[in-house]
């Protein structure tokens, strides 16, 4: 294409020219007019007094008025928002505090963790089950450090995370700081968002420690009730054959007079059978079923009968006896059973604390129980030998049946109360005996 000349080029630059200068009187026209608008907009009344409002002016208004009612509607609109907004926030806190008050308020311990295996939450039955105190938070710690105390749980976490799937109903064993161990029912499962993707895993889990200690103790019932069943006729039997060697003695014995051998052999076979028959007395006791003459007796008073059958004991060996009782504390027991019972544990705490030892008996009522707390500064048990105690013939002394413990059990267990014994070995014993509260006046 040809290049313009230069004639066209100067109309050319006329026309921009031309054409530059009337939009900008039309600008200036227009703005005077939006201002004149605008002024009669805010003074109507004094437009109309003066007879200059035109129909321009009058379209101008409304245009204005308009405007500003859409302002306004915005502006009402926006305040809704705003506190619809805040009604969201609030209720959504609601929900929040709602749920955190669900999982405070479960038995169970619920615990979360993130993909990288460090803690979210806890809710306070886990920080309770788990040990940890109310100024120490384990947020943001590693599964590691959280779950110290069980490979097994370790194990349950890291297959979730791994494997993305539920792990229901596992027991495993919790040791605490302080070397106490709990059963745990454990269940696993994993945390997913919004999107369905897994952000992390939950877990559940339940103090099963007092489950196990009744099943402990009703496998042990049952196993002694069938070895009780078992034996007793064997006893009886040993018994006759007992009272025929004994007779046999005595005749021997009147033989022996001038034979001082022969006289010390007889009394040590009559020695032994003595100490047999009295195994076996104990035995059948063990073994026969309970039957209980129960009456409204105290605690307190029982425990005091007790000491007086062991004054003479105590007395020997120096041991300072203590007794704390705030009460009567009254239960409905067999009196002569219970106070046996007592005298037994009182007795083993003499022989634990040996010379110049204490001891300190004190009365307690827990949890609409009342209980017997037994304490003593003695050698203690040691750990393989607490897991046999209760077991019969188990016996740590030279002339003792190990039945005395079994027995003692089997009676508390009988007036429905728990015998509980704590011990480390070097650091003492403490036997809690826990009766139901008789509420009727001794």
């Amino acid at each position: 294409m040809d290049s313009l000349n230069q004639p066209d080029l100067f109309k050319a630059t006329l026309w921009l020219i031309a054409l530059v200068f009337f939009i900008f009187f039309l600008f200036i026209y227009g703005f005077r007019k939006i201002r004149q608008g605008v002024k009669d907009a805010f003074n109507p009344d004094g437009a109309m007094e003066s007879g200059k409002v035109t129909e321009s002016d009058s379209d101008m208004a409304f245009v204005f008025n308009t405007f500003q009612n859409t302002l306004k509607d915005i502006s009402d609109r926006k305040h809704e928002l705003i506190r619809m907004h805040r009604d969201a926030e609030e209720r959504i806190r609601q929900v929040e505090r709602y749920n955190q008050c669900i999982l405070e308020s479960m038995v169970s311990g619920v615990i979360t963790f993130d993909r990288e295996g460090d803690l979210t939450s806890m809710n306070l039955a886990a920080a309770e089950i788990l040990g940890w105190t109310k100024d120490v938070s384990p947020v943001g710690k590693s599964f590691e450090d959280v779950l110290d105390g069980s490979d097994h749980m370790k194990e349950i976490l890291n297959k979730v995370l791994e494997e993305n799937r539920k792990i229901l109903r596992e027991e495993t064993t919790f040791t605490m700081q302080n070397g106490d161990r709990r059963w745990l029912g454990v269940n696993a499962s994993p945390l997913k968002g919004d999107d369905g993707e897994m952000i992390g895993t939950t877990i559940v889990f339940t103090d099963l420690t007092e489950v196990k200690e009744l099943q402990r103790q009703v496998e042990l019932k049952n196993r002694l009730a069938d070895l009780g069943k078992m034996s007793a006729g064997i006893a009886h039997e040993f018994r006759n054959s007992l009272g025929a060697i004994l007779g046999y003695a005595r005749l021997a014995e009147r033989q022996a007079v001038d034979n001082g051998i022969l006289r010390d052999s007889v009394e040590g076979i009559m020695t032994e059978v003595k100490n047999f028959d009295a195994m076996l007395t104990d035995f059948l006791n063990f073994a026969r079923p309970v039957e209980l003459n129960r009456e409204a007796c105290s605690l307190s008073d029982l425990v005091k009968e007790s000491l007086d059958v062991l004054s003479e004991e105590t007395g020997k060996r120096g041991a300072k006896v203590e007794t704390i009782f705030e009460n009567a504390f009254p239960v409905f027991a067999d009196h002569i059973q219970m106070r046996q019972a007592l005298t037994n544990l009182i007795k083993n705490a003499l022989e634990a604390v040996g010379d110049q030892g204490e001891i300190r008996i004190q009365g307690k009522r827990i949890a609409g129980r009342s209980e017997l707390w037994i304490h003593d500064n003695g050698c203690g048990i040691s750990m393989e030998n607490h897991k046999k105690i209760f077991e019969p013939f188990f016996t740590t002394k030279r002339e003792g049946t190990g039945l005395g413990l079994a027995i003692t059990q089997k009676t508390i267990l009988s007036h429905q109360g728990s015998l509980t014994i704590r011990s480390e070995q070097g650091e003492g014993t403490l036997v809690i005996v826990s009766l139901p509260i008789h509420n009727a006046p001794v």
